[in-house]
């Protein structure tokens, strides 16, 4: 429970490792992916069961193919693609999108390199996907389409970490290169070049407002950027060892939030 910090439940199935957790935007469901390569979605909206909870639909996504997980949410306006998806990355420089209504198989987004793709993200409006990984580029496909839209490559090592705005249109990246980059989605186009900690930028998000980026580092430090002066503005130190992820507070469809808290 985010406002009293108290465990309110325990989800399992399996004794393998878990690499990505995701929860969908009523709050309603949680994604796992596990290095038993499967893709698990589980019921959260009945707390009292949590701890004997089995999953509501399990996806066998194949070697290695389940390393992170994204929920994708979109309008589906008639086309052949079901509007709620799981997509779900690949050690070959693919993204794989799954049913989530029975976890058939729908499409691959192809990025054309064979890279472990260890970071993924999916805009808020369910439009578009944007992956990274080994290799300093990052991809942003359309959903609908399963067309690439725009490749950034303004890094220079492996990527770690992508992120939307809440409006969809900026991206967020963080790299091995100790950089933080903004890029407008729209337009194809790079924004500015965080700089500031001292190692490998494992993680980087968007605060709802657009106002704020939160990053965390293998420095240990967790650091809060003002968008508007592209400068850093906070410094946090409470940490001692490698920050891997941030993450902000966001509103659920049922739940409004004024004032996010940060969780590193």
């Amino acid at each position: 429970d985010a406002q009293n910090g108290e465990c309110v439940g325990k989800l399992k199935d399996g004794n393998y490792a878990i690499t990505s957790v995701d929860v969908n935007r009523q709050g309603t469901r949680a994604l796992t992916s596990s290095m038993d390569n499967t893709l698990r979605v589980w019921d959260i909206g009945t707390r009292k069961s949590l701890n004997d909870a089995k999953p509501l639909l399990s996806i066998n996504a194949g070697p290695i193919n389940a390393w992170k997980s994204r929920f994708v949410s979109r309008k589906g306006d008639g086309d052949d693609v079901p509007a709620d998806l799981i997509a779900s990355s690949t050690d070959s420089g693919m993204i794989k999108l799954w049913s989530l209504e029975d976890g058939s198989a729908v499409r691959e987004l192809n990025t054309s390199r064979p890279n472990f793709m260890y970071a993924l993200a999916v805009s808020p409006d369910g439009t578009k996907i944007a992956c990274a990984g080994a290799g300093s580029h990052v991809y942003v496909f359309d959903t609908e389409a399963g067309m690439l839209l725009c490749t950034f490559s303004g890094h220079s090592d492996n990527v770690r970490s992508v992120s939307f705005s809440a409006d969809s249109s900026l991206l967020v990246t963080a790299s091995d290169d100790k950089q933080i980059q903004l890029h407008d989605v729209r337009h194809g186009s790079p924004v500015t070049t965080l700089l500031g900690h001292h190692g490998w930028v494992l993680t980087a998000e968007m605060h709802p407002s657009g106002a704020y980026i939160a990053s965390g580092s293998v420095d240990t430090k967790v650091k809060i950027w003002d968008v508007a002066q592209r400068a850093c503005v906070e410094t946090h130190s409470q940490h001692s060892q490698a920050v891997w992820g941030v993450a902000w507070q966001r509103s659920s469809d049922d739940v409004p939030i004024t004032r996010p808290m940060l969780a590193s």
